[in-house]
């Protein structure tokens, strides 16, 4: 039996609404792909103005620190101090060092120094 050409059009017919339905398929996905990209846009947007704000507060705390910290030091009496040791082993042609570092306990500052010298042996 013979192809009729009816038969071509109903087929045409069909891969048309096929395709309509790919077409269509494919515009919702490119809907979701372009408002996915807005929400990580509009987020990495907000973070970005999060993290300015945070670097602006960070600076401004770190010149009160300082502030703070210079203050500390002029009026500061340095009444409790607590020691820390440090060595250098020397070598052939170099003694030992055995250095003390005195520290006020209540501000921080380095209020002194010793150092003593081993001898050769």
């Amino acid at each position: 039996m013979g192809h009729h050409h009816y038969e071509d059009v109903i087929d045409s017919s069909k891969k048309i609404d096929e395709k309509e339905v790919q077409i269509e398929q494919l515009r919702k996905e490119q809907e979701d792909i372009r408002k996915k990209q807005e929400i990580k846009n509009k987020k990495a947007h907000n973070l970005s103005k999060k993290l300015q704000k945070l670097k602006e507060l960070r600076d401004k705390t770190e010149g009160q620190i300082i502030e703070t910290t210079l203050e500390l030091n002029k009026l500061c009496t340095h009444e409790r101090i607590r020691t820390e040791n440090r060595n250098y082993a020397g070598g052939y042609l170099d003694r030992a060092e055995y250095w003390t570092d005195y520290f006020c306990e209540i501000c921080g500052v380095k209020v002194d120094e010793k150092v003593e010298y081993g001898g050769f042996a």
